[in-house]
């Protein structure tokens, strides 16, 4: 179980995580961020689907408190 400590630097390099209510994984395609096992982000791989620097992403929606909470920390690790 992460804490809000690593979850930051889990984000910035893409690694899978699972904290009390935040989580994040790895597809074929992208690295997906769950806040609540709600979808909240999105970081689409590049061309070779291995490379997340290479990708796009998005965030997704407008929430509640905590989950707004979650999405600042997605949007401060990829720098958006």
């Amino acid at each position: 179980m992460e804490t809000y400590e690593h979850i930051p630097n889990k984000l910035k390099q893409h690694i899978p995580f699972r904290g009390n209510t935040m989580s994040a994984v790895v597809t074929d395609t992208a690295y997906v961020v769950y806040s609540y096992n709600l979808c909240i982000a999105i970081w689409y791989f590049g061309d070779d689907g291995e490379s997340p620097e290479t990708g796009k992403f998005r965030v997704k929606g407008d929430f509640t408190q905590t989950t707004r909470r979650h999405q600042n920390l997605v949007k401060k690790a990829w720098a958006a």
